[in-house]
């Protein structure tokens, strides 16, 4: 799992991040490192930039990631509060690559 000290500004501070995550608000600040750094993980093979959002369900009991690139691209991955930083980042890889 990716420690709480791992942060997509961190992944941004060594150059070109192909996934920008735009918002996390409704995440616990506790929680928001370590998917937000899965889902920047996700795109680092990627070449063209992607805007990603991690959203809370209302009952906080999942959350959802986004990714879109306008025109072509606009999905939605559901994820259980339980799921690894592994699972997040190859969940949101396949669903990219489909």
């Amino acid at each position: 799992m990716i420690g709480a000290g791992t942060s997509a500004r961190k992944c941004e501070k060594r150059g070109f991040m192909p996934i920008a995550i735009f918002d996390s608000d409704t995440i616990p600040r506790d929680r928001r490192p370590e998917p937000e750094a899965a889902v920047v993980a996700a795109g680092r093979h990627l070449s063209k930039r992607f805007e990603g959002w991690i959203v809370a369900t209302p009952d906080r009991r999942k959350f959802t990631v986004r990714i879109t690139s306008y025109p072509s691209l606009d999905i939605s991955v559901p994820f259980d509060w339980n799921a690894t930083a592994a699972e997040v980042t190859e969940r949101v890889r396949a669903a990219m690559e489909d």
